[in-house]
């Protein structure tokens, strides 16, 4: 199945959600790492307009790092999965947040995971992103509820990626694609609070967003991690403010939203967990698929810039 590619013109502190160990998801990428890239962790690549795809294992608490040289002006694009942290370095070692490549020297690219250990999948380019043979991105926010796409993205093991039978997505509308982003974000209140309602996430998701959103590992699944720490997610307001981009001459269509959203984790002792909660406001990308019965549903997600 081919994947479509979420281009971002530089980038930003991607990923989905602040990495803590407390929850599977926060609701932002930290500004900084919390951890030290360690040079022996940082492998050398030759990055130029062609896609360079990697693979790697990061953690919240090791990270790992590109490192590619490149010239003032030029743009450095990627994808990677939706519960991966980026930081792009410059030469001179400062974080760069947007924009065109400052200066000429080499850059280092430094990768978490947002929450546990993470097998991750990455395309970057000195180009334009080419769309891959299969969907590859994981997600996203991965896949859990958070003011960044779906919340909390708790950490997915290694999974082969799935075989996946081409169609088409001329089939699908805007209208159909847009209702059915508002119908997962109006039944988030129910799948990550009691009473963890996962005939919602059926009726919704198939692929990557179903197996893990409804996974019975803590360490993978969201709905496992909330009833596992004795927690759940309250949303004050989900809304998704406008469609910045649809397209569906592809074989997986996809919609690009603004959201904001207002929630609050709540843990053991009714106390809320205040570094994964609030309001946020965030670009998401949602891949659609049809199901074994020929039903659009959401199959990932991925929060862009």
């Amino acid at each position: 199945m081919k994947r479509i590619i979420c281009y971002l013109t530089l980038l930003i502190i991607s990923g989905c959600q602040q990495v803590t160990t407390s929850a599977p998801v926060a609701s932002t990428c930290p500004e900084k790492p919390a951890n030290t890239l360690a040079e022996k962790d940082v492998q050398e690549i030759v990055l130029d307009e062609q896609t360079l795809s990697k693979s790697g294992q990061a953690s919240a608490n090791k990270s790992i790092g590109y490192k590619f040289a490149a010239k003032s002006g030029q743009k450095f694009s990627f994808s990677t999965d939706t519960d991966i942290c980026v930081w792009l370095y410059t030469p001179d070692s400062q974080i760069l947040n947007g924009g065109d490549l400052p200066q000429t020297g080499k850059y280092i690219l430094q990768v978490a995971a947002l929450n546990g250990s993470k097998t991750f999948d990455m395309k970057m380019t000195l180009g334009i992103l080419q769309a891959s043979t299969s969907p590859t991105a994981t997600p996203s926010d991965s896949i859990t509820p958070s003011p960044t796409s779906v919340i909390p993205t708790p950490t997915p093991t290694p999974t082969p990626t799935p075989i996946l039978t081409p169609t088409s997505g001329a089939d699908l509308t805007q209208e159909q694609a847009l209702n059915i982003v508002k119908e997962w974000y109006a039944a988030k209140p129910q799948v990550f609070a009691p009473p963890f309602d996962t005939s919602l996430v059926d009726k919704l998701a198939t692929g990557k967003l179903y197996e893990k959103t409804t996974s019975s590992d803590p360490d993978i699944g969201p709905i496992a991690w909330l009833k596992a720490s004795n927690s759940y997610y309250k949303y004050n307001q989900s809304e998704i403010r406008n469609v910045i981009e649809f397209a569906n001459s592809g074989k997986q269509p996809y919609i690009k939203v603004r959201v904001f959203e207002e929630l609050y984790l709540y843990g053991r002792n009714g106390n809320i967990d205040r570094q994964n909660s609030g309001s946020y406001q965030g670009n998401f990308i949602y891949f659609f698929e049809k199901d074994s019965n020929g039903v659009w549903k959401i199959y990932d997600y991925s929060k862009v810039n």
